[in-house]
């Protein structure tokens, strides 16, 4: 928890260093506070009540002032300390996800960094007072048992040795129950994910109630026994520390002041030394109930340190995501594919699946259709020509020149099958509102969604229909090269037909480039070239 609050980004946190200082002065006036009140009561004890009026008295009260800024300021600081480090942490991560690859997004499950921002955010935002209150407890206890020092070697050596036995105590704790926390929230985040099973796949267990009764009796709660026996332990590690320590730091102390400190111990060093056990109280009880807090947030940190390295796309990420700048009078012409070739892997990087090697060209104005069955290595391809996927080997040329197509995604407008819908049109500067009104018309949506306030507010849609939608977003997009990946798949006879024979000729006259995946054959006469797909390998091209 040090490093990710002291260390942001690799960075030193100077206001960090600020809220440990003010946490530490906190607990050092407190520490104070107990020693005024100690002397103030010996001279009450002794009969010396005017000294205490004359010259303790100012101190105290400067001191419980001092105690009020201080600790106010530490806890107000602490809180927007962590706040600023954990926006930092979720921008910086929503940076990564936005740079990283498509490849390693699908690798990503999306449950678990919910599960990680969410969640583990909380318990680290939770912990930070607590950590604040625990730098004030430890200052203060060790500087109380240091005064106890000034009156009475043997009372020291006491406290000392008791607070010694506590803390190895602890430690010994701490590794135990940092474990089991850590498979602990993994079993929770896979709990979480059973529960979101049956939401999603509510239909296919209703229908059919052996696999409804196994999912529940052998996976659902067997799991959440095993969440419930490790918070069990946890909670059972919390006690063995709170009881230890109380009952060894508390009433053996009062004890040992008591029965082992010898006879010849005047009353007031007696009451001294037994006022001095009770201050210890206060800070050691904190200090003992900040442990649940800060052990979790140390669990909590470690999966977010997990999360960054998953995500981690490179040594530098740049603050903005801009396209490479290119002339105003760049236009494409032409794009072609030398000897590409594309394999998935599992997680042993064994080879799955291959795609290519891949020889195509393609020039503006052309509509492209790519054919063959399912698994075919259609869509692989579209998302190698839009930069999606990086090839193992071959080259692009754009407009004859060699190119990463990283450069030139900016180019695209795509549609996949599984697209997704936003619901404002981001990136799109200027929006004309008619123009919008008008395109929700020709998709046959203007019942189901409204253009109202610069938002896309939209009823239930089908699939078909979010395909049509995803259309009116692309052609508001107004890109050169249009890639549409089974799009027609899940309209009905009649919109179909008015994609193939209306929509398409409708974007060729305008100039754009059509790269598609289709299954329709009948259809396949508007298409200027037909490039067939068979297990990954061009069959061949018709025009």
């Amino acid at each position: 928890m040090i490093k990710f609050i002291f260390f942001t980004n690799n960075k030193i946190n100077y206001q960090a260093f600020f809220v440990a200082m003010m946490s530490v002065i906190s607990g050092i006036i407190a520490a104070m506070m107990a020693s005024i009140i100690n002397e103030a009561v010996e001279d009450v004890i002794t009969k010396k009540a005017i000294t205490f009026l004359n010259n303790l008295l100012p101190f105290f009260l400067i001191g419980l002032f001092l105690l009020f800024i201080t600790r106010r300021i530490a806890l107000r600081s602490g809180v927007h300390l962590v706040e600023q480090t954990l926006e930092s942490f979720r921008n910086k991560t929503g940076n990564q996800l936005r740079q990283s690859t498509l490849q390693k997004i699908e690798t990503l499950d999306q449950g678990e960094i919910y599960t990680k921002l969410s969640i583990d955010t909380k318990k680290i935002s939770s912990a930070s007072l607590a950590g604040i209150r625990a730098i004030q407890s430890i200052v203060t206890i060790i500087l109380v048992i240091i005064y106890i020092y000034t009156f009475s070697l043997l009372a020291g050596i006491c406290f000392t040795g008791l607070f010694a036995v506590g803390m190895l105590y602890y430690q010994i704790y701490y590794g135990l129950l940092i474990n089991t926390m850590d498979q602990m929230t993994k079993k929770e985040t896979e709990l979480f994910h059973n529960f979101g099973h049956i939401l999603d796949g509510f239909k296919e267990i209703k229908l059919n109630s052996a696999k409804n009764e196994d999912f529940f009796q052998n996976y659902l709660i067997p799991l959440g026994n095993v969440v419930k026996n490790d918070r069990i332990f946890i909670a059972e590690g919390y006690v063995e520390i709170n009881t230890f320590c109380f009952i060894l730091l508390y009433y053996i102390s009062l004890g040992a002041a008591i029965f082992m400190l010898p006879l010849d111990y005047s009353v007031a060093l007696r009451f001294k030394i037994i006022a001095m056990s009770t201050f210890l109280w206060e800070p050691l009880n904190l200090l003992l109930g900040t442990i649940p807090s800060i052990l979790s947030a140390n669990v909590s940190i470690k999966r977010l340190n997990e999360l960054e390295k998953q995500l981690e796309v490179s040594s530098q990420l740049s603050e903005t995501v801009t396209f490479p700048t290119v002339e105003q009078s760049f236009q494409f012409k032409t794009l072609r594919m030398e000897a590409v070739q594309f394999y998935y892997t599992d997680k042993e990087s064994q080879k799955t699946f291959s795609v290519g090697p891949i020889d195509i060209n393609i020039h503006a104005g052309e509509t492209i259709f790519f054919v063959g069955g399912n698994g075919s290595g259609k869509s692989t391809v579209l998302k190698l020509i839009s930069g999606l996927y990086q090839p193992q080997s071959g080259r692009f040329f754009f407009n004859d020149m060699e190119a990463n197509m990283d450069r030139y995604r900016h180019f695209f407008s795509v549609i996949y099958t599984d697209c997704y819908l936003f619901d404002k049109l981001y990136g799109i500067k200027q929006v004309d509102d008619q123009q919008v009104k008008d395109l929700l018309e020709l998709m046959r949506i203007d019942h189901k969604v409204k253009w109202k306030n610069h938002k896309l507010i939209r009823s239930e849609l089908s699939t078909g229909q979010k395909k049509r939608l995803a259309f009116i977003v692309a052609l508001l997009e107004d890109k050169p090269i249009y890639i549409l990946d089974e799009w027609a798949a899940e309209q009905d006879p009649v919109f179909r037909k008015k994609y193939y024979l209306e929509l398409l000729p409708m974007l060729k006259e305008s100039g754009k480039t059509i790269i598609a995946t289709s299954h329709d054959d009948q259809y396949f006469h508007i298409a200027d070239k037909v490039i067939t797909m068979n297990y990954g390998q061009m069959a061949g091209i018709s025009t």
